[in-house]
Parts: structure tokens; C-alpha cells; sequence
């Protein structure tokens, strides 16, 4: 068998290996949305394997890609994601913990009482999830607001030769989304600040919970973000990796502009009776539908032995390898900014503690008190 055969038996391995788990996480708990993990698996897949930096070993790493999931009630998608991707746990003091997190039994209890895979992402509770999301065009209006964040830093702290921040936000968001006022509001904002380092990913599955979305939503949504100021991209198949790869680094690579890359899908793909309806939302799948998803009859809760493997896994580390670059990059950067800092930079004897206006970023985790029950719990 050729390499090239090889990765693309691996690659749908991987997307299939996500839609069952996310399949079998709501069968489990009776309750969930399998439909857009079914369609969307291979662009997820895509964007962590080929583009982001994000170093599972290292998920607070300051110049990290963020990840953020607007369509929070497909939360399995990026639980499967993390899962898979064998991201660490971080607890509420942002120390790395060794274990990962999100492990098998984890997604076996997919929205019980106390779980790490709750129902919609919370954000400091399942590290990897950099933003709590669930009400509709809240996740795309939190990622612009990271966008600004990440063009503040940039704008305040890099010098010629001392690029310490220069990460992006991409957000995966449906026809939820783009109904809300919340996100047009964000999307207008975004474009007149130009804000080139942030890419939204449309799920343009045509299917509401009630039925078509053209019940109540024909808007012409690529014609509205390009009034917006922003660079529209289309892939018409979400199952073609490289013309997905092909459009997120033509994002990339797009000056002065946010992007918005609508991906035509299919709601509940795989699914022989559901696929292309509503009731791929929100209900569970059958065991022969599952089969039918999988290619073959599955065990639940099955992990291919490609990616329990230590030496090589499934998931390769393209992402790791990628943010251990970046990181590496950051190191040498942050050694030398604080060697023979800009002229207008000054420092605080004894470290990089803030002086004055201009100093070099010191990051500390937030704390704040809760009472009783509420008290963070490590994760």
C-alpha cells in the first residue's frame, strides 16, 4: 500500500473514530446532538491535524491557537477532539496535570452529574475548552473579542525581532449562530477592525431543530459578510480534507481582513434514514445506523489500536509539532526580550514584573472565591 493511501485510510479512520465516540456518548446518556459531529468531524479533524498550533502536551501555552466551539450543543465533537488529540489536564491554578483531559470513561458519562464532557463546553472545568459556549452566537462573539485581545498584545509587546504573540482564533458555528443579533454585531465589528487573525467556520447543514432552515432563514449570509468587510470562502463538501486544508491556509493567508469559511455538510452524514433532517439534531442513533456511520459493526466505545498506540499514534502530533515550533520560538524570543529588551520596555529588578507602561506580559491565573459547593473543583 502507498504512503498516500496510507494517510488517507488514517485520516478516515480518525473521522470516523470521532463520529462513533461522539455517537456512543449520547447514546449512553440518552441525550445529546449527534448530528453536527457527524457532519463536521471531517473539518475539525482537518483544522487540528494540519493547521492549529495547539500542544496537547501544553494547552495553556500563551501563543497557542484558540479553538472555540459556538455550537456548544455539539459539545462531543470537541470532547472526542481533546480526547483523541490526548490533551492534558490543566486544574483551576493553570498547573499541568499529567493525566489527560478528557479519557474514555470521561465520555462514557457525557452529561451526568459532575462529568468532565458536560452537556455544552465549560471553560475551566475541561481544559482545551477555551470558552464556555452553548447560547447561540455567544461563541463566535467571545472569539472576536479574542481576536482584539490577541492584535492588543501583539500591538503592545512585539518589537522588531521579539514577535511574542502572533496566534489565531478560529470558531466553528451554525445557522443558530448566524440567526442571533449577537454574532452580526461581532461579525461587524470584526470587519471594520480588520481583524485578519480570526476565521469562522459556517456549518451550512441547511437543517434547524424544526425542519429546513429556510422556514425561517433565506438570508444570503455570504453576500451579508461580504458587505461586513470580510474574505468569503465556500468548500462544497465537508468530507474533502484538502480542499478544506486548501481554504483555512488561504484564510491564513488573507491580510487585513477576518474570514468566514462556509462549509456545505451534511446534518447527521452517515446516518441512513436521518442524514439531510431535523431529527439528526437531537435524537439518538439506532445500533445499525451506528454501523452503517463506522463502515463496519463496531464494539461501543471502540479506540482503533492506532491511537492507543505510544510510539506513533493516530493522531500524529502535526498540531504538537507545530506548537512545539512556536513554543521554541517563544522561548528563545522571551530569553532574549528580557536580555536586551526594546528600548522602550523597562523591567523591575529581580523579573518581568509590570513597570510603567510598557513591560513584558506576566500572566497569572485569575482566583476567585467561591462559596461552598461552588468551590473549583481540579480538573
Amino acid at each position: 500500500m502507498s504512503t498516500a493511501q496510507t494517510v488517507l485510510d488514517l485520516d478516515q479512520l480518525c473521522v470516523n473514530t470521532m463520529r462513533t465516540l461522539a455517537i456512543d456518548a449520547i447514546q449512553q446518556a440518552n441525550s445529546g446532538h449527534p448530528g453536527t459531529p457527524m457532519g463536521m468531524s471531517p473539518t475539525v479533524y482537518c483544522l487540528w491535524q494540519r493547521l492549529l498550533r495547539f500542544d496537547p502536551e501544553d494547552p495553556i501555552w500563551m501563543n497557542r491557537d484558540r479553538f472555540v466551539l459556538s455550537s456548544g450543543h455539539a459539545s462531543t465533537l470537541l470532547y472526542t477532539m481533546l480526547h483523541l488529540a490526548k490533551v492534558k489536564a490543566v486544574d483551576p491554578e493553570y498547573e499541568i496535570l499529567g493525566r489527560p483531559s478528557v479519557t474514555l470513561d470521561d465520555l462514557k458519562s457525557f452529561r451526568q452529574f459532575g462529568s468532565r464532557c458536560a452537556g455544552h463546553p465549560e471553560y475551566r472545568w475541561t481544559s482545551g475548552v477555551e470558552t464556555t459556549t452553548g447560547p447561540l452566537g455567544q461563541g463566535v462573539a467571545t472569539s472576536v473579542g479574542m481576536a482584539i485581545a490577541e492584535k492588543w498584545l501583539a500591538a503592545r509587546y512585539n518589537r522588531p525581532e521579539f514577535d511574542l504573540f502572533g496566534y489565531r482564533i478560529y470558531a466553528v458555528c451554525g445557522d443558530g449562530c448566524m440567526m442571533e443579533g449577537i454574532s452580526s454585531e461581532a461579525a461587524s465589528l470584526a470587519g471594520h477592525l480588520k481583524l485578519d487573525n480570526l476565521c469562522w467556520i459556517y456549518d451550512n447543514n441547511h437543517i434547524t431543530i424544526e425542519g429546513k432552515t429556510d422556514l425561517a432563514f433565506t438570508e444570503d449570509v455570504a453576500g451579508r459578510f461580504l458587505a461586513y468587510g470580510w474574505n468569503v470562502l465556500r468548500v462544497g463538501d465537508a468530507n474533502d480534507l484538502d480542499r478544506i486544508e486548501n481554504a483555512l491556509k488561504t484564510a491564513a493567508a488573507t491580510p487585513g481582513r477576518p474570514s468566514i469559511v462556509i462549509v456545505d455538510s451534511h446534518i447527521g452524514y452517515g446516518s441512513p434514514h436521518r442524514q439531510d433532517t431535523s431529527a439528526a439534531h437531537g435524537k439518538k442513533k439506532s445500533s445499525s445506523q451506528r454501523g452503517h456511520t463506522a463502515g463496519r459493526r463496531t464494539p461501543s466505545f471502540l479506540c482503533p489500536a492506532e491511537f492507543t498506540s505510544t510510539s506513533k499514534p493516530a493522531l500524529d502530533g502535526e498540531a504538537a509539532k507545530r506548537a512545539s515550533s512556536g513554543r521554541s520560538d517563544s522561548a528563545s524570543t522571551a530569553t532574549n526580550f528580557r536580555s536586551s529588551p526594546p528600548n522602550s520596555i523597562r523591567f523591575k529588578s529581580g523579573g518581568c514584573r509590570p513597570v510603567g507602561r510598557r513591560t513584558f506580559p506576566c500572566f497569572r491565573p485569575m482566583r476567585r472565591e467561591f462559596p461552598g459547593a461552588m468551590r473549583p473543583r481540579k480538573f
